[in-house]
């Protein structure tokens, strides 16, 4: 991941419950979706889900649900 500038926001982090995100085809179909979105710093699969790791002036997380949905998948944003 690279280093965040001083100047930056500071990164968050948003959880989503997907469904059947339970193989590598999924993983790498919901990655392909919100890898090249402005502010998306990184993706990591936990359990039946997906952290995002984000910044929040680049993108939000209802866009980043969005794309989810638009690879394919039931996603919903699991408020922390």
């Amino acid at each position: 991941m690279a280093e965040q500038n001083q100047n930056d926001p500071p990164l968050e982090q948003a959880e989503f419950d997907i469904n059947d995100i339970d193989s590598e085809v999924a993983h790498r179909a919901v990655s392909e979706a919100v890898k090249d979105w402005n502010g998306v710093r990184d993706v990591q699969f936990v359990g039946g889900g997906a952290v995002v790791t984000y910044n929040p002036l680049g993108i939000t997380k209802e866009e980043i649900c969005t794309a989810i949905r638009r690879s394919g998948y039931r996603a919903t944003d699991i408020e922390r």
